[in-house]
């Protein structure tokens, strides 16, 4: 029902993303990175490394997936090939696992590396903070990688001064696919109260990969979000939002890369919904001082129903996460320097329920039914003052620490509980304002999952060594409770300086950063794929089995990078640059290890013609050559990717947009490292929006 509304209202619908209206961002170093961070500073003096992608950027980009959505962000990499059910995200080489996302403030806890991340369609943002290093001591188990933080838009991102309401509409299409969507939005307040609605749709179909394949795909989407705002008193304002997802894909079970259909990945119709309800209340009267406190109350359900479309076989993978969070900051004075002091509190549980209609019983194997409980307290001192010791310039001391208790249990099982600390010490000291040096050190940790835990049922099935098909063994998971979680220690040292009183343009920044992670108790999923002897011997041949799979605490791992950003605004030009670096290894081995990815170098530059209202830009991604994999089979060469992007406003003073670009320019047939496919050719990209507010 749920679907046909939605459907229903997207026929109405003419825009590609619908907020196209939004403000644009301040210039980078007086951009304040809030939500992932619980400071008052602002990105050039915060003792860490982080980034966003703001309204603007949005605008011209136009994603249409993850990928599209992230690649800007240095130290971020989206594998899993172009299909969007089979991406996946990771921070410095730390994968989904330890990559704690965000949408609204509420967490985004689905990960499965055949069915998909995270859904939410790009036109319903206006923009994404991602802070990249150790961050359990605000926000727990899975953040060892960093933060990304995603925001929906409100009517206060989308209206001005002395404005009512305003609409958005508009359409797109994209040839590598021949994607076809579009969107609309409604938007304004009254007296106290905001409210906004939109609707966004997408159709898609085989995917045109630079290597001149087509990669089959059917694609189809719609996603809605409604918020009402309310500004109870001053100082005091709620917003509830709902966010929504369906989509529907004809794709091998697993997505990812250019696995081919077959016995062991059939062809199956795929059903996915996620709905997100949030709650966020600010909480800050002018007639009590010392209130400061945000609230965060969510409800999220995400679930992936499949069919296979030979055997009529049915699959379910479906996880619901509640939570709240509260975090109350105190502004004072501590001698000569201003401090704020962060104290919160979380609770949250994940509840994940399988089903596979082939099995005994409905069970899954890789996805049983189970339950996880979190529970934490942290605190987060922020101080900023005359650095000591005589020292010319100014100190901001960032300390913190949070402890969290958790436990998993199936119907079947005992409880498994456990318990971690996570400390965090950061320093910056600019000794002059345009230049300074900082220092992070970080402890973070991940519990074991609940697939991790308690896998059960058949990992796969293969003909029977001796008598072939019809008869078939199988490989069976084994659960392990006994897991430790894992554990990592993160070292960051970084520069920033400001250049552009020197070089005499509007904005010139550089910053740059050395981390290294030490990991222990990794855990990694083991098969052991072996024939029993009773495989081979006659009259029976059996009983047989393909051997077990079951997840293992593995050992210790070291992880060791380097960033670089830039950022360069003079006049009707600018450019943001960055180039990265990361190396890992198994400490007893020395093999590779982690979600690498090859030295890569990031540039995006735009010139804005000011009497015709028009910008022209262009980004080049290049990769070096990669070969750390022992296996040559998964090295991968370099490459160099141009696009190329536009924006016209053919009439002064009206919402009518028309952007159009061009990616991979020059059809180039290139691989990303952990993909085993070939990305999209050339594409050409056109939208048109108009937007109107009263």
């Amino acid at each position: 029902m749920k679907r046909v509304f939605l459907a229903s209202t997207a026929l109405f619908a003419l825009a590609a993303p619908a907020f196209a209206q939004a403000d644009e961002a301040e210039t980078a170093e007086d951009v304040i990175i809030v939500e992932t961070t619980y400071t008052k500073l602002d990105r050039f003096v915060y003792p860490g490394a982080t980034a966003t992608v703001d309204a603007e950027a949005l605008d011209l980009s136009r994603p249409s997936d993850l990928d599209d959505l992230l690649r800007q962000l240095p130290g971020v990499d989206v594998s899993g090939g172009p299909r969007r059910t089979g991406q996946t995200v990771s921070l410095r080489g730390q994968g989904r696992e330890n990559t704690t996302l965000l949408l609204d403030g509420a967490r985004q806890n689905f990960g499965s590396a055949h069915d998909g991340v995270f859904f939410v369609d790009p036109a319903m943002l206006v923009g994404v903070e991602a802070v990249r290093g150790p961050a359990s001591a605000l926000f727990g188990s899975g953040a060892s990688g960093g933060v990304i933080a995603f925001r929906t838009a409100s009517a206060h991102d989308l209206l001005g001064n002395g404005e009512n309401w305003g609409y958005g509409l508009g359409a797109g299409y994209r040839s590598v696919d021949e994607e076809t969507r579009s969107s609309v939005s409604l938007y304004g307040r009254t007296g106290a109260f905001d409210a906004l609605a939109s609707i966004s749709s997408r159709s898609s179909g085989d995917i045109a990969l630079g290597s001149g394949n087509d990669l089959p795909a059917d694609d189809d989407s719609v996603s809605g979000l409604l918020k009402f705002g309310a500004d109870l008193a001053d100082g005091i304002r709620a917003e509830l939002s709902w966010q929504t997802f369906d989509g529907s894909a004809t794709e091998p079970n697993n997505a990812q890369g250019a696995a081919a259909v077959g016995s062991l990945n059939a062809l199956v119709n795929k059903d996915i919904t996620s709905d997100a309800i949030t709650l966020n209340a600010t909480i800050a009267p002018s007639t009590i001082s010392w209130l400061d406190l945000d609230v965060t109350v969510y409800r999220n359900e995400t679930g992936v129903d499949e069919t296979e479309t030979v055997s009529g076989r049915e699959l379910r993978r479906d996880l619901e996460t509640s939570g709240i969070r509260l975090d109350q900051r105190f502004d004072f004075t501590l001698g000569a320097y201003d401090a704020g002091l962060t104290v919160g509190g979380e609770y949250y549980e994940d509840s994940q329920d399988g089903y596979d209609s082939a099995e005994a019983g409905g069970v899954r194997g890789g996805a049983p039914d189970a339950d996880s409980q979190f529970t934490a307290g942290w605190v987060q001192l922020e101080l900023d003052g005359p650095a000591p010791f005589g020292l010319p310039g100014r100190v901001i001391l960032l300390p913190g620490v949070r402890q969290d208790s958790f436990e998993t249990s199936t119907p079947t099982t005992t409880t498994v509980s456990s318990d971690a600390t996570s400390s965090r010490f950061a320093a910056t000291y600019a000794p002059i304002d345009s230049f300074n040096v900082f220092v992070s050190w970080g402890e973070a940790f991940r519990a074991p999952s609940i697939n991790e835990l308690y896998l059960d049922g058949t990992h796969f099935s293969l003909p029977h060594i001796i008598l072939g098909p019809p008869t078939f063994i199988t490989n069976e998971f084994i659960a392990n409770p006994d897991l430790l979680p894992e554990e990592t220690e993160t070292l960051e040292i970084g520069l920033r300086v400001d250049l552009s009183d020197r070089i005499n343009v509007d904005r010139l920044d550089v910053s740059a950063s050395w981390y290294q992670t030490d990991a222990e108790n990794l855990i990694d999923l083991f098969v052991d794929f072996a024939f029993d002897p009773t495989c081979f011997a006659p009259p029976f041949f059996g009983p047989c089995s393909a051997g077990t799979t079951q997840s293992r605490n593995v050992g210790a791992a070291e992880l060791e990078g380097y960033e670089i950003q830039l950022g360069l605004a003079e006049g009707p030009f600018s450019l943001d640059a960055s180039l990265t670096g990361i190396d890992g290894k198994d400490v007893a081995t020395g093999d590779p290890l982690g979600s690498l990815a090859p030295t890569r170098l990031f540039l995006d530059g735009r010139w804005r013609f000011e009497d015709t209202r028009l910008t022209l830009g262009g980004r080049i991604e290049a990769a070096g050559e990669y070969d750390e994999p022992l296996a040559v089979s998964e090295h991968r060469p370099g490459y160099v990717v141009a696009d190329a992007y536009a924006r016209w406003q053919p009439i002064a003073d009206s919402g009518l947009r028309i952007n159009a670009g061009v990616e991979n320019l020059f059809d180039h047939d290139y691989d990303r490292v952990f993909a085993g496919v070939s990305e999209p050719g050339r594409s050409v990209r056109v939208d048109v929006s108009w937007s109107q507010n009263f």
